[in-house]
């Protein structure tokens, strides 16, 4: 144990060894690992970074036993790491820089109410862009009007030095009053113009716009480009006045020999001047602009608080995920969409029974994707559907269709899928327990029945009677009848069968129900009170047949194909067929080939299939039987 308490303060003392000449040489031990994590997450582009201490403690060329102390200290200091230098980094694992997005300010600003932060937020907003657009404004004002100074000053600098008063003055060498007359009314015209002066090629003033000025020597140098020949331009410079914007433009004899040369200017001051004014106008100008801004932010703002129902935006956020999770765990299938049909939104088990993803769907007409889907007729009309059966697929689903109410009207069509697939399975096991239950109870009462037969023949001394009784009741086994049970879900018409399959037996008649029938009481297509009627006389009508008949082959064979869109009722016999005679007429009333008085069975199992849009096919041969086909098919709505 002291070995272990010894190691451990050895390294610990080590560990501080180790920060003491890190702080000495080079940062602190803190700035070097917010340093290598800022790195991380520039490399990575997460704020997230997942790291061993073993590792980190590699990258930065420390202790792994200092790095996690120094964790471990960033821990227990709250969770912000106490740093300084170019960097900051909290533990929880988000990283920032000096200036820290979550510092104390943005806090303080998240903690205010939602209606200030939109005011606030706004009004930043409005006065960046406003500053943005009056700067350019202004920047490009100024620009304008110095280009358009600098077009009078220098255009007035062409017209005076075209003047042929000005060049014959220069050629003769001295001022002529006429000219200066002339050139002050100008210098009064032209109000942008501060200074016009009139040179000799030595720099002599011939004119000047203060007559103290005339006959002096231009000495500020700017003149030597034009002297030489250069094109006019224009300089900023000092002359007597200060700070001038100066033009210069060449005068030229007759000869084109350079004889001089004009100056006009336009103090700098003025231009500054000129540019304040333009700086209040537009000072102005975004007062007012931000004064309208501040009222339309108030609007906005209370319109959106209105419309947010005083809900902040994180809230509505964590709402809405709150909702899409509970929406996503519904077992039943969701799906919204607007008055044209189209998708807007769909939950996981909606996606499930569809088979696609929600970029396949959200967007799309929901008829397309479901085609017996009603939203488009219930967003016409605003009247719900309610449980239609439909198939979706190899699923049946219960599908209802609800309007959307909004505050001005209908807005949308909400349709509920029910998968009913499993619900049915469940039914079927039950209906199928009952069934067997009621088979059961039916075959018990039988049973005893059989025993009192077999007892009578017994205790009057007909033996061979009662075999022969026993023997043909062997035609009906349990398994038939539980099969029976399997196939055929509706317990009235379970029974019928059964109890027919027991009478034909009797009679030593084989009376089977085919293995791959299936019938259930939602599937049926008209009252169960009929299906007992035609079945029930078509078995009649074939044990009767075949009870007269002394053949070998004595069999009825009964199939039932029940689906939600289409049922089929199949019953065929082995006896003689129907006679040729009566094949056009057996289904007339009173035509029989039984004799009188009979023939109100196949007319009644005609009339009840036409009352419910079916048909009854009969396909007889003579000497092979009889094959009757009844095909009930779904009313389109």
């Amino acid at each position: 144990m002291w070995r272990i308490l010894f190691h451990k303060s050895a390294v610990e003392r080590f560990s501080d060894a180790i920060r003491a000449v890190e702080q000495m040489l080079f940062m602190t031990l803190e700035q070097r690992v917010v340093s290598y994590l800022l790195d991380e997450s520039a490399r990575l582009g997460s704020d997230t970074i997942l790291v061993t201490q073993e590792r980190m403690a590699q990258a930065i060329g420390s202790a792994r036993e200092a790095v996690t102390r120094t964790l471990k200290k960033a821990v227990r200091g709250g969770g912000r790491w106490s740093c300084s230098g170019e960097a900051c980094a909290w533990w929880t694992g988000r990283l920032c820089t000096p200036g820290c997005p979550e510092g104390a300010a943005m806090k303080r600003f998240q903690k205010l109410p939602l209606e200030k932060q939109l005011f606030y937020s706004f009004v930043s907003v409005s006065l960046v862009l406003l500053l943005l657009t009056m700067g350019i404004m202004l920047y490009f004002d100024m620009k304008r009007q110095l280009n358009s100074l600098d077009q009078t000053i220098s255009s007035t600098a062409a017209y005076i030095a075209d003047l042929e008063g000005v060049q014959d003055m220069l050629e003769r060498g001295y001022p002529d009053p006429q000219v200066s007359k002339q050139l002050d009314a100008l210098s009064r015209n032209v109000t942008e113009l501060n200074v016009i002066v009139i040179y000799n090629t030595t720099g002599m003033r011939f004119y000047h716009t203060d007559r103290r000025q005339s006959g002096e020597t231009f000495v500020q140098g700017d003149e030597e480009a034009i002297l030489q020949g250069s094109e006019p331009y224009i300089t900023t410079g000092y002359g007597t006045y200060g700070a001038q914007r100066q033009a210069f433009h060449a005068v030229k004899n007759s000869q084109g020999e350079i004889i001089g040369f004009v100056m006009t200017s336009i103090f700098t001051a003025d231009i500054l001047a000129r540019n304040k004014v333009l700086v209040i106008y537009a000072l102005a100008i975004l007062a007012v602009v931000f004064v309208v801004g501040l009222a339309l932010s108030r609007g906005i703002v209370q319109l959106l608080k209105g419309s947010l129902k005083g809900h902040h935006p994180y809230e509505l956020l964590e709402l809405y995920l709150r909702q899409a999770d509970v929406l996503n765990a519904i077992e039943d299938g969701l799906i919204a969409t607007d008055l044209e049909g189209k998708v807007i939104f769909s939950n996981q088990a909606a996606l499930k029974l569809l088979g696609r993803e929600i970029e396949q769907v959200r967007g799309q007409e929901l008829c397309r994707i479901f085609p017996e889907s009603c939203c488009q007729q219930v967003a016409r009309t605003g009247e719900a559907t309610h449980n239609r059966s439909c198939v979706m697929g190899e699923r049946q689903v219960l599908s209802s269709e609800i309007p959307i109410q909004g505050e001005k009207g209908l807005d949308g069509v909400l349709s509920v899928l029910h998968d009913k697939t499993e619900m049915m399975h469940l039914s079927d096991e039950l209906s199928g327990t009952r069934n067997t239950l009621d088979t059961l109870r039916f075959f018990n009462h039988e049973f005893m029945n059989k025993l009192h037969v077999i007892l009578g023949y017994l205790q009057t001394g007909q033996v061979p009677k009662a075999i022969s009784f026993i023997v043909n009741s062997s035609l009906v086994t349990s398994q038939a009848i539980r099969e029976t049970a399997d196939c055929i879900r509706v317990s009235r018409l379970c029974a019928l069968v059964i109890g027919k399959m027991m009478h034909a037996a009797e009679l030593g008649i084989l009376l089977t129900v085919a293995p791959d029938s299936y019938c259930r009481s939602d599937d049926l297509l008209m009252p169960e009170g009929d299906y007992v009627t035609v079945v029930g006389n078509l078995l009649e009508n074939a044990i009767e047949e075949l009870a007269r008949q002394t053949g070998e082959v004595r069999e009825v064979r009964l199939a039932l194909y029940c689906r939600p869109d289409c049922n089929i009722i199949v019953c065929e016999d082995t006896g003689q067929g129907i006679p040729p005679g009566i094949r056009e007429r057996v289904l007339e009333k009173g035509v029989s080939s039984k004799g009188e008085g009979r023939g109100l069975g196949l007319p009644l199992i005609r009339q009840i299939v036409e009352d419910h849009g079916g048909t009854l096919d009969i396909v007889t041969e003579t000497g092979a039987g009889t094959c009757f086909t009844i095909t009930l098919t779904q009313k389109e709505t």
